[in-house]
């Protein structure tokens, strides 16, 4: 019988960590300060094509730190958002209300919508401009998974988020009642009913209208009034660094829950049976990665338990000659985790569906897993079979190689399977000498470097 050695499993772990974590977090210190010369007759262009997100205010900040600096005459800003999550857009908005520059929002191209969050960055900006056959609007908070809250919560965050709408609207001198209305309505508007109802100061065809448009209008931002010339302006694109591409990738809810299950399946495959640094490590990584996405997501983390659990009873089940209610119970606490991932409890997102798991990928998933899992424990059944008591004579005289130092006790690799094993005599044998077999104690073999006499 193979017995594994959890504590060479939790060292090989622990080394992994120390090696990547002090250069993930090299990489983002340094991160900070790469950005893009620029002069102050230029205007800053962002893209923001996506659900609102960490990684979304990460970016917006730093572009306005550095707008600022480099006292630039505005932002501008291309949205198309279906939404996002809630104290996320209330920290852009926070930026840009408190911004010493002008910030314009255009929701463009034709067809783009700034939906539920959205509507807060459009009308937090300096100048709101809009793209024919775009919308806003819908700006009502739901559960991350789409569901309406219940009547108490939903009162609670309905009032709550149409305080900030009402806030936002004063400040910027725009309609109170139809922003409001987004919210207690959820109503959203065409650009051509945005524009009417004075939700927003513009419409323009595309960016060179926009320019047009915008050439000699005075702002008021926080610092005082600045009259925009777009005559000799320079536009350049403020883009990404990498952790906030990063972010973004790792931030999309299918890839987090792919990276999660990698991580889980090398693990458990690692910890059944230690002595191969890549299992583990690749395990550790994804696992590692999982979460920094999900540090980008409204996640329920009462389902990242049960997927816990599921790799508990995964274990539970390859240490034992069960009939498999081990491994049912954690195929099934897997999928439902993964189910209820990105199914908060919490009022933390404002549209539905923006951050849900594809249930084709989540039913694909626990097919794989529930196929890995049988074919794990049958491999192993087979491996306990071969290696019953009766059988371990046949073991006697043959040769294995050391992979974890015996200082008495270790493992060495004997034929194509790992096997507790001995010293004999208690002498130590370091890692990659050969050994016979000379004997067994129960389930341990008792072993002898080569060149020493049986």
């Amino acid at each position: 019988m193979v017995i594994h050695s959890k504590w060479r499993f939790m060292s090989k772990l622990l080394l992994a960590a120390q090696v990547c974590i002090p250069i993930f977090f090299a990489l983002a210190f340094l991160s900070h300060y790469i950005g893009y010369a620029s002069t102050n007759n230029d205007l800053m262009v962002l893209k923001v094509n996506g659900p609102i997100q960490p990684s979304t205010a990460d970016y917006l900040e730093r572009m306005i730190a550095q707008a600022e600096s480099n006292e630039s005459t505005g932002i501008l800003i291309e949205l198309n958002t279906p939404g996002g999550m809630l104290d996320t857009t209330r920290k852009i908005v926070a930026s840009f209300l408190d911004s010493d520059v002008p910030i314009i929002t255009y929701v463009s191209p034709s067809g783009a919508r700034a939906g539920s969050a959205g509507t807060f960055l459009v009308a937090a900006s300096h100048i709101a401009v809009m793209a024919p056959t775009t919308n806003i609007g819908a700006a009502s908070p739901v559960l991350s998974d789409g569901s309406d809250l219940n009547k108490t919560l939903a009162s609670k965050a309905t009032q709550d988020t149409a305080a900030l709408m009402r806030s936002i609207a004063e400040t910027r001198g725009r309609n109170v009642k139809a922003l409001e209305a987004t919210v207690l309505s959820a109503k959203a508007y065409s650009a051509e009913e945005a524009l009417e109802s004075h939700i927003i100061d513009y419409m323009a065809k595309d960016r060179d209208q926009l320019l047009a448009i915008l050439d000699g209008k005075t702002v008021v931002t926080k610092s005082g009034s600045t009259t925009i010339s777009t005559s000799s302006m320079n536009l350049y694109e403020g883009k990404r660094n990498w952790k906030e591409k990063f972010l973004d990738a790792v931030g999309d809810p299918n890839i987090t829950f792919i990276l999660l299950t990698i991580g889980s399946i090398a693990l458990t495959i690692e910890f059944v049976n230690p002595g191969i640094l890549v299992g583990g490590f690749v395990g550790l990584l994804a696992t590692a990665l999982a979460f920094v996405g999900m540090g980008q997501l409204p996640v329920n983390w009462f389902a990242t338990v049960l997927i816990l659990a599921a790799l508990i009873l995964f274990v539970i089940e390859t240490q034992g000659a069960g009939i498999g209610l081990f491994a049912i119970g954690g195929t099934i606490c897997f999928g439902l985790g993964g189910f209820l991932l990105y199914g908060g409890f919490g009022d933390n997102s404002f549209h539905a569906n923006i951050f849900s798991l594809s249930m084709w990928l989540l039913g694909s998933v626990i097919l794989v897993l529930s196929g890995l899992v049988l074919f794990l424990i049958l491999a192993l059944r087979d491996s306990i079979a071969r290696g019953s008591p009766s059988n371990y004579s046949t073991l006697i005289g043959s040769e294995g190689i050391v992979k974890g130092t015996l200082n008495p006790n270790g493992t060495v690799w004997v034929g194509s399977e790992m096997w507790s094993a001995t010293s004999l005599s208690n002498l130590k044998i370091d890692s990659g000498r050969s050994v016979v077999i000379s004997s067994y104690d129960g389930v341990q073999l008792i072993v002898s470097e080569k060149s020493e006499e049986l």
